[in-house]
């Protein structure tokens, strides 16, 4: 720790007593965890970096004095709600730095919206996805948000995609405002009507302009659920692409259809999701889009079996663990679907598995998105900056996960396996005309283009908001990490 970390973490002590916990076991901010488990919170063990200091602010204002005392000392930090984020770098930071922990934030309260019409839900940014759930859907609400009960708030600025996105496009689409702190210590609405440039900007542009510690979200009445998972052998997987291309392209005439396809060494776990009363009303077997699931002979064994529920309710059945002992790296890219290509990517896939380490797992998942889904982007509330084509597309993410306990050798290789998949795929989709720009930060490593993938026009109004809104360029200089845009070449 530096002289100036070790000023800076005093000067927070002193403006924010009770706030501020550092290795030395000062563990006065009211119900916080030690010092070790703090540093071992983020979902992936790669972020165990053990920081200089944790503060946690109870309230927008205090946000205000932590950041003020973070740009007057110089000195790194990063913002963090559950580490869900597996980049290291993005919520975690090591003894020269700080991390602003906004978890306490979990305020969560129902206002009109501006014609009286309908619902916005006020959300604390340290809330998480399960708890907000809860709390709706007691009410007959509900809300387009993350897919593990587990996950923070902070998926909205990558994108948020939910179980049924083409329904009501993604989670970002239904943000109403922000409550932003911004670096000069402002605290600013971000809306329609009021700073809409960086309303905007911060529908996908991350982390490069001010930390947020409220989302207003639009709701919905009660969105009833039919859902299934269920586990089939791999080595179908021929027939498996073939039933999940024919699902999505019945998507573009069904936008209340969702699903995933997850591809492990020992299982393939396909989930089957269909919104609307006409689905709760439906017995197993009666969606005709979900058939030829049904017909499929590899199918291993039913995990959840269909059930009537509701996004809250799918969410705790696609619950995984946070925190974890395993280290992870993932990767992401974007294509049009096509049976071809499907089956390519297993084969690639196949061969990666043959560069991993001991212990490790490499798994990909295929995430449907359909037109629908950009269209309800592109006309809701102002739009937002992906620059998503409105066509039939794929959202891949590649993870591999692998003991903590593991050699420098074994990291590299890791590593090398989910980049040596999504280069292969890449290069198959490039050639056969498939593939897209589109990079979802949710899914994306730290290495690759997130914003570059959003257009030249987009990154422009990116950059222009954040250099309106934060000129001194505090979250490009002394924030640790996140897709910024000092690394946009």
């Amino acid at each position: 720790m530096t002289s100036s970390t070790s000023a800076a973490l005093e000067s927070l002590r002193e403006a924010l007593p009770g706030r501020v916990i550092n290795p030395d076991g000062d563990a006065s901010a009211s119900g916080s965890a030690d010092f070790t488990t703090l540093t071992n919170q983020p979902w992936s063990s790669t972020c165990w970096q053990t920081a200089a200091g944790y503060i946690f602010p109870e309230n927008a204002a205090e946000v205000a004095t932590a950041l003020s005392i973070i740009k007057q000392t110089g000195i790194k930090f990063v913002v963090r709600s559950t580490g869900h984020n597996p980049n290291p770098g993005f919520s975690s930071i090591g003894p020269d730095g700080v991390v602003l922990d906004v978890g306490k934030l979990q305020s969560s309260e129902l206002v009109d919206d501006n014609n009286g019409n309908n619902k916005i839900a006020q959300i604390g940014a340290g809330n998480r996805w399960g708890a907000v759930y809860d709390w709706l859907e007691e009410q007959g609400l509900s809300v387009i948000g993350g897919r593990d009960p587990g996950v923070g708030m902070g998926l909205l600025l990558g994108g948020g995609m939910g179980a049924i996105p083409n329904l009501h496009g993604l989670g970002t689409d239904g943000i109403a405002g922000f409550e932003v702190v911004l670096s000069d210590g402002h605290i600013v609405n971000a809306t329609p009507q009021e700073n809409a440039d960086l309303y905007r900007a911060l529908k996908g542009g991350g982390s490069n302009f001010g930390i947020i510690t409220r989302f207003d979200l639009h709701t919905h009445p009660l969105i009833p659920l039919q859902y299934s998972i269920t586990l089939y052998n791999p080595t179908d997987y021929t027939n498996i692409n073939r039933a999940t291309l024919n699902l999505q392209e019945t998507m573009e005439s069904d936008p209340k259809l969702g699903s995933f396809t997850n591809y492990q060494p020992t299982f393939v776990a396909v989930g089957l999701i269909r919104a609307g009363d006409e689905a709760a009303s439906a017995s197993e077997g009666e969606i005709e889009a979900f058939k030829p699931f049904d017909a499929l002979e590899s199918k291993m064994m039913t995990v959840c079996p269909t059930t009537n529920g509701t996004i809250g309710s799918l969410a705790k059945a696609m619950t995984h663990a946070v925190g974890e002992d395993k280290k992870k790296h993932i990767g992401t890219l974007t294509t049009l679907p096509s049976e071809t290509l499907y089956n390519e990517v297993n084969t690639a896939w196949r061969e990666a598995l043959d560069l991993l380490p001991k212990d490790a797992v490499l798994h990909y998942t295929i995430q449907p998105v359909g037109s629908a889904c950009v269209r309800e982007g592109e006309k809701k509330h102002g739009g937002n900056v992906f620059g998503l084509k409105a066509v039939p597309q794929c959202w891949w993410v590649f993870t591999v996960e692998w003991p903590r306990e593991s050699t420098p050798e074994d990291d590299e290789a890791a590593r090398k396996s989910v980049n040596y998949l999504r280069e292969k795929v890449e290069a198959a989709a490039k050639a056969r005309d498939q593939l897209l720009p589109f990079l979802s930060a949710t899914f994306a490593s730290s290495e690759q283009p997130v914003l570059q993938s959003y257009g030249v026009e987009n990154v422009e109004g990116i950059r222009a908001a954040a250099q309106k809104y934060d000129p001194e360029g505090v979250f490009q200089k002394q924030q640790a990490g996140g897709f910024l845009l000092r690394d946009v070449k």
